[in-house]
């Protein structure tokens, strides 16, 4: 993992980001490209996609939970997950939208209760 500061275009200023670099070797089937990850995911996000992770919000959060990045400085709620089922940290991001640590499924927020999305 490469660490590095990007401008992000939608909270318009900079965030700190991590790169996962593609594995050595050569490749057949499925190609494995570096991924850019925000670790500064949060409220402050302001659309459904990640200018520069070319994700959606939640899939973000996905790629920190798939490489076991601590999610300590997000701020989250305690919730059951309407998907699966587990009472489980929500990452906090965009305006009434969270995503859980456990199996990365969105989900809307409401002041402690969270829905399907």
């Amino acid at each position: 993992m490469k660490k590095s500061q990007l401008f992000c275009s939608a909270c318009d200023r900079q965030v700190r980001v991590l790169i996962s670099e593609a594995p050595l070797g050569e490749h057949q089937a499925t190609v494995h490209d570096d991924e850019l990850i925000c670790l500064e995911i949060g409220e402050h996000c302001t659309g459904n996609l990640c200018p520069l992770g070319a994700a959606e919000p939640n899939a973000m959060v996905g790629r920190l939970i798939h490489e076991g990045i601590s999610t300590d400085g997000l701020r989250k709620v305690k919730a059951t997950c309407p998907a699966c089922g587990i009472e489980a940290e929500f990452v906090l991001y965009g305006k009434g939208k969270a995503s859980c640590t456990v199996c990365g499924t969105a989900a809307k927020w409401e002041a402690e209760h969270v829905e399907p999305m």
